[in-house]
């Protein structure tokens, strides 16, 4: 059964008639713009891009894989990961998402900055990695691009509209609001617990994957996370492969969110939350649509932080509808 709350943007009627899951709830929003001129918002990109050669200086060559590619002269999908993740987690997703689109699409993966194979850096505010954003596709030749990102890539996602609207044709966003996050909120706190947990680690000498994942059993005892966690370890190394101190240190940027409240993306964005996860909560959606007017959120029931994971084939359901739409 899909609630619908407030009106729904013309270009979300085809998507909501369609049969959807009874997994699924939907709220919507709208407010159309009837100016074309946004002084407010062109003067923050405009202050903003005149630090873009300062952000270039620290710019991170990100490195990709493409999942899917098609004859097809459709918008490329670029799909980007969360925190601790990395372009592998989109892996079988990505897959199976190509082969159903009727609209067939490019189908691109990035590691964001200090995650990876991409480069570290000891910046992890968003509008630097949307620069590096920016960067790949000029690199790629992509004239636009359609975002997908799920948590710390989500809010890469929405910076990247933001900033550079004239990049990006659509924004998926999974599981994450362009807000502060408070770091004393247990939500939160959990995100920045595990990776105290991971520094750690980091300066014991452990002998092999398994004794790491025993030392980090007491602080994050579901083992599903342990294992995503110990992605990032190099047992070859027998140290990780991604900064955890420069994370640490960082956290303050990772958990805010840079992007002046004035700026607007006017283009399709489509939210799709865990039922379960609390990183999008109803006292962040006037915010939300201050930034994206023309949005809609959904929710997957029984889903968490991790809803491309744990909800596969729900998710891969939403993206085509709004990609075929």
């Amino acid at each position: 059964m899909i609630s619908r709350i407030k009106r729904t943007p013309y270009f979300f009627i085809g998507l909501l008639m369609l049969p959807i899951a009874s997994s699924f709830s939907t709220y919507s929003h709208s407010s159309f713009h009837t100016s074309p001129s946004f002084p407010s918002t062109l003067l923050s990109r405009s202050v903003l891009k005149q630090t873009t050669a300062a952000l270039q200086e620290n710019t991170v060559s990100l490195q990709w894989t493409e999942f899917y590619n098609t004859d097809q002269d459709n918008t490329p999908v670029l799909l980007l990961h969360g925190l601790l993740g990395s372009k592998r987690n989109f892996a079988s997703l990505a897959s199976s998402l190509g082969a159903q689109l009727e609209k067939q699409r490019r189908i691109v993966g990035v590691d964001l900055r200090n995650h990876g194979d991409s480069e570290w850096s000891d910046q992890m505010s968003y509008t630097a990695m949307a620069q590096d954003v920016l960067e790949f596709l000029k690199e790629q030749n992509i004239d636009k691009v359609i975002l997908v990102g799920h948590s710390m890539g989500g809010k890469v996602a929405q910076a990247m509209s933001l900033l550079y609207p004239e990049k990006v044709e659509g924004l998926v966003v999974i599981d994450i609001a362009p807000v502060a996050y408070s770091r004393t909120d247990p939500h939160w706190k959990a995100v920045e617990d595990i990776l105290h947990a991971i520094h750690a680690v980091d300066i014991v000498e452990a002998t092999s994957k398994t004794e790491v994942d025993k030392l980090l059993r007491p602080t994050i005892p579901d083992p599903a996370l342990r294992a995503f966690v110990l992605t990032n370890y190099d047992s070859r190394k027998k140290g990780w492969k991604i900064p955890v101190g420069t994370i640490v240190e960082e956290l303050e940027s990772i958990a805010g969110f840079d992007v002046p409240a004035d700026t607007t993306y006017i283009g399709d964005v489509f939210i799709i939350n865990g039922g379960q996860s609390r990183f999008v909560r109803h006292s962040y959606m006037d915010q939300i649509a201050d930034f994206f007017p023309n949005h809609m959120l959904t929710t997957i029931r029984g889903a968490g932080h991790w809803v491309h994971a744990e909800a596969p084939d729900d998710t891969i359901a939403l993206l085509r509808r709004y990609l075929d739409r």
